[in-house]
């Protein structure tokens, strides 16, 4: 039992991951066990799966070009900082969209966030330009003649110390408390988003070997049942 929910909990994370292998800016699931001996005075030989949630693989995902300057891939540790119902969180969903009030938000509604922590206003634009170090520029639609004017500067944020805990899709929460720190070697790429991190060869490997192993585990367990059986037979017979 202890190897099937080691097993299992393999096979729920690389079926996310294969599921999620074209979501644009998803973080590859990991999944681990380790064994908890059994404790007390009468506890048995042996010890328990215990399934750990280390957090997402946090390497970012390859550069695909699209040619949208509403889309941005980021490189390095960074991550965008975005603010969702539920706090802020990080994402590298770089599907960027401008909401009917001028606010620059994800793919999924939510405000990116600048350098000092504030949603990114914006006005009617004729051209938008994202430079390198994630500031926004662009040219007013009503002075389309005119020089390009800065509006903010996207949050770049380093991978923090801890776990990262999913929400939804590619967003994450950091850690409660922890203080994020300017990404370190991060940077933007204007026409680009982040492909998932997923090696979805890798994951089909995977999902081959453990389902294998489920059924290696399973048949063993019935064996052990029959024998068990056998057992108890030749005990009441004698």
């Amino acid at each position: 039992m202890a190897g099937l929910q080691a097993i299992t909990a393999r096979m729920q994370a690389v079926a996310t991951n294969l599921a999620n292998q074209q979501t644009s800016g998803f973080e590859a699931v990991q999944a681990l066990t380790e064994a908890a001996n059994y404790q007390g005075a009468n506890a048995p030989a042996g010890a328990d799966a215990t399934v750990l949630t280390p957090g997402p693989d946090t390497m970012p995902g390859p550069l695909r070009h699209t040619g949208d300057p509403m889309n941005i891939a980021v490189s390095g540790d960074a991550w965008l900082q975005v603010k969702t119902p539920a706090g802020t969180a990080l994402t590298r969903d770089g599907a960027l969209t401008i909401s009917s009030a001028g606010i620059l938000t994800d793919s999924s509604g939510n405000p990116v966030l600048n350098i000092t922590g504030q949603p990114i206003n914006l006005p009617i634009l004729a051209k938008l330009e994202i430079g390198s170090d994630g500031t926004i520029s662009g040219v007013p639609a009503s002075s389309p003649g005119s020089a390009a004017q800065a509006y903010g500067q996207l949050n770049l944020v380093g991978t923090p110390t801890g776990t990262l805990t999913p929400l939804s899709g590619t967003l994450y929460m950091p850690p409660a408390g922890e203080v994020l720190r300017p990404a370190a070697q991060g940077s933007v790429a204007q026409g680009y988003l982040n492909d998932s991190n997923v090696d979805p060869t890798q994951s089909m490997m995977e999902l081959i070997a453990d389902s294998r192993s489920y059924q290696l585990q399973t048949e063993m367990m019935k064996t052990q049942s029959a024998s068990s059986q056998d057992l108890n037979q030749m005990l009441a017979s004698g």
